[in-house]
């Protein structure tokens, strides 16, 4: 009898850590099922810190500490947020040259700002922005490996072809950095970066 007792403690242990492993521990925010969102190869989505904003019209310009895009921002997205040179904000919107037309900001602590509901993954066979967050660097090989936004799966991001005209120090990206990754699929678990935003 001792024996059972001790067994179904052991099942009911396992099955208890199981549950509690398999639970996420970052929840995503919940969207309208009926909402639909295509793939847009020229949508970004990034994070980082303002370094400027200027009002223009009823557009602010924003630049983020790192990467070399501008973001237009309409005052009708921003709404009554308190934004200022040093505000975490993600920011996602349409690639136009050298400018983002952006049509979704969250600062840091609001529910779209680790969870962009514009962002989707970019298809195997296709090209565009993948979004993750870095994990490992292995600078001899040329790759970096980032658990991707929306999949939560491992991708490998080949470095190597990276767009010379806009010089990046790649390697001072670090485990637990996100990332913006415009590029290719190379094969089913290896993307072919031209550019990065970080």
């Amino acid at each position: 009898m001792k024996n059972r007792n001790s067994f179904a403690v052991s099942i009911t242990g396992a099955i208890a850590l199981a549950a509690l492993l398999s639970t996420p521990v970052f929840a995503r925010p919940q969207m309208n099922p009926n909402t639909r969102i295509d793939y847009r190869a020229d949508r970004i989505s990034t994070q980082g810190r303002i370094s400027s904003i200027t009002r223009e019209g009823d557009m602010v310009r924003i630049t983020l500490d790192h990467g070399s895009y501008d973001y237009l921002v309409p005052l009708a997205t921003v709404r009554n947020r308190n934004l200022q040179v040093g505000s975490f904000v993600r920011l996602s919107g349409i690639v136009a040259g050298d400018l983002v037309n952006v049509d979704m900001l969250a600062l840091r602590g609001e529910p779209y700002y680790t969870a962009d509901p514009n962002y989707v993954a970019v298809p195997y066979g296709t090209n565009g922005w993948m979004t993750g967050t870095v994990q490992s660097l292995d600078r001899h090989l040329g790759y970096l490996t980032i658990r991707e936004d929306t999949s939560d799966s491992m991708v490998k991001i080949d470095v190597r072809h990276l767009n010379t005209r806009r010089p990046l120090n790649v390697w001072s990206i670090r485990p637990g950095d996100r990332i913006t990754i415009n590029g290719t699929w190379e094969k089913q678990d290896t993307f072919d970066a031209n550019r990065i935003e970080y």
